[in-house]
Parts: C-alpha cells; sequence; structure tokens
C-alpha cells in the first residue's frame, strides 16, 4: 500500500469490517429480542390454557374437553421452556457478537493507526508482486 489509493482500499476495507461486526451485533441483538417476545406469547398462551382448564374443571365440564386444555397448558409451558433455552442462547450469541466487535475495534484499530501514522517507507511494488 505504498500509493493513496492502496491506504484507501485499507480504510474501506477496515471500515467494512468493522461495520460487519456492528451490523452482527445489531442482528444478534434483534434475534433475541424477537426470541424472549415469543417466550412471552408462549407463557402466556399456557397461563390462559391452564385457567380455561381449571375453570372448566370447576364448571364441571366434560371431562375429554378439561383434559384437552390441561394438555395445551402442559405442551405450552414445554414449550416456553424450549424458547427458554433459546432466549440464553440469544443472550450469549449477543455478547459474543459485541466481543467480536470490540475486538475487531481493537485490532484493526491499532492496525489502522499504526499504518496512518507509520514513517517507514513502504516497499515498491515490483518487490511485494507474487512471482
Amino acid at each position: 500500500m505504498s500509493d493513496a489509493k492502496g491506504g484507501f482500499t485499507a480504510i474501506v476495507t477496515y471500515a467494512a469490517v468493522l461495520a460487519r461486526a456492528a451490523a452482527y451485533g445489531i442482528r444478534a441483538a434483534n434475534t433475541k429480542r424477537a426470541v424472549e417476545r415469543l417466550k412471552s406469547r408462549f407463557d402466556d398462551r399456557g397461563a390462559s390454557a391452564k385457567y380455561m382448564s381449571d375453570a372448566m374443571t370447576v364448571l364441571e365440564v366434560d371431562e375429554p374437553t378439561t383434559t384437552a386444555y390441561m394438555e395445551v397448558s402442559t405442551l405450552t409451558e414445554a414449550m416456553s421452556a424450549n424458547v427458554g433455552t433459546i432466549v440464553s442462547a440469544a443472550d450469549t450469541l449477543s455478547t459474543v457478537a459485541q466481543g467480536l466487535a470490540d475486538e475487531t475495534q481493537a485490532q484493526h484499530g491499532r492496525m489502522a493507526d499504526a499504518n496512518r501514522t507509520h514513517h517507514v517507507q513502504m516497499a515498491a511494488k515490483e518487490f511485494i508482486k507474487p512471482k
């Protein structure tokens, strides 16, 4: 990168790497929020089905109907627990993504600063071309 164009390419590449790392972090956070909403919906549906089953038992509704609502409640609670595991994984993903962005900034930022401020003459292109 002995010319101005090469320096510009390095800056653009560095900016692209940082932008991708930041975008990954944003997508991870969005995924986490979406999964948390899904868990909340499963929790609400499960509570509603349990309430209906309990109410039907008190009102002496036929057993197959009451049992069906209880099964829906049980299955929904199990699905909510599974989504809870996904929420935990999404939280980890979000944390790792932020760490990726920070590490990328730290590593590439240091190199970009060194490239901008160095006082070493760069090699002529003839010496660095692959043979």
